[in-house]
């Protein structure tokens, strides 16, 4: 089914920026501020998500009070693009994203870890053990100033988002003075909740063996802190922007969280500090890749001194943010991001 055979309509996004907002509140709370009945919602997030469209996922990725080691990794390859290499990387749960790209390297990869020598192992015994890889290039983390959470369809009225933002379940604002941590016995409740964050108390309570009442608690605790980073999405080909670029860029700015221009940008979806020979990764979505050209000029002009080295175009995104995504653009599924697990080894290439 492509693009043109299952579009989501006018109150699909509507639906779908409303739990942007607050992705747990109840079907009875949102009806009033959408003007529409629970049912009628709940009948349309259901088939919004049986046709992949559209999903709530979430991601919890903190170990103890220790941010996790994220990276964008380039891969170098050889030959025509290979199934089963992308189809390892997909299933890979340490491997949150994977991007077939333009340009010398041919994927795109966005990982998570919870210290460097794991990420080491997994470049050395999975990564560089792909068949036709012939290397990797890794652009370490070292400050988030943007994630895809907070990327939003604006379909709501200013009123209607007035009315939403107090609602149970709308995820914590960037700023909130709060410490992020992550235990070892949240680590269920998270990976349950990967695929379907809109998954009921009770439901969640069961998963884990625990009470609902302690279940409650534990949810509170993550959401409040930040740990728990809701990401209610519609899939990038049916949301009105089917472009995804990465642009590598440099900045002389000391503070690069402070430079709203680039967070603030309607087309960022990401937007984070890196090593390597640039310092800057920022992900965009485009309406088209005519709009390219106009954003590049648009962030040069707002942000002193930035160069953009480098754009990079995505051909196919195998996985985001833990969903696998067919080739027609729809979730298929979810891997559940155990980045605590260690990588398996691949075996060693003849």
């Amino acid at each position: 089914m492509s693009p043109s055979e299952h579009t989501l309509s006018e109150a699909d996004r509507t639906v779908i920026h409303a739990l942007q907002i607050a992705p747990r509140a109840g079907w009875s709370r949102l009806a009033p501020v959408l003007g529409s009945r629970p049912d009628t919602l709940a009948q349309r997030w259901s088939r919004i998500t049986a046709a992949g469209t559209g999903w709530c996922g979430a991601l919890g990725l903190h170990t103890g009070e220790t941010p996790p080691c994220m990276a964008w990794i380039e891969v170098l390859c050889t030959g025509e693009r290979n199934g089963a290499r992308s189809a390892l990387l997909t299933e890979d749960p340490h491997v949150l994203s994977v991007f077939e790209v333009t340009g010398a390297r041919a994927l795109l990869l966005f990982v998570a870890f919870p210290d460097l020598s794991m990420l080491d192992e997994h470049i050395s015994t999975r990564l560089l053990r792909l068949p036709g890889v012939t290397g990797t290039r890794t652009h370490l983390v070292t400050a988030v100033h943007r994630t895809g959470a907070r990327w939003r369809l604006d379909r709501l009225t200013p009123t209607q988002t007035l009315r939403l933002i107090d609602l149970p379940g709308r995820p914590r604002e960037p700023g909130a003075a709060a410490a992020p941590s992550l235990r070892p016995e949240d680590r269920r409740l998270v990976l349950a909740m990967a695929g379907d964050s809109r998954l009921s108390v009770a439901e969640l309570a069961r998963r884990q063996g625990r009470s609902e009442s302690a279940t409650r608690r534990q949810l509170a605790r993550l959401e409040s802190s930040g740990t728990l980073t809701h990401n209610c999405r519609p899939a990038p080909l049916y949301s009105g922007w089917p472009v995804s670029v990465v642009m590598w860029a440099d900045s002389p700015a000391a503070d690069l969280a402070a430079a709203p221009p680039i967070v603030h940008l309607r087309e960022t979806v990401e937007f984070m500090s890196v090593t390597g020979p640039h310092n800057l990764a920022i992900a965009l979505t485009l309406r088209s890749l005519d709009d390219l050209p106009a954003c590049a000029a648009t962030l040069m002009r707002r942000v002193p001194g930035l160069r953009i080295a480098d754009s990079i175009v995505v051909l196919r995104c195998h996985k985001f943010a833990a969903q696998v995504l067919g080739p027609d653009g729809r979730r298929v599924r979810t891997v559940p991001p155990d980045i605590w697990t260690r990588p398996v080894a691949l075996p060693v290439r003849s």
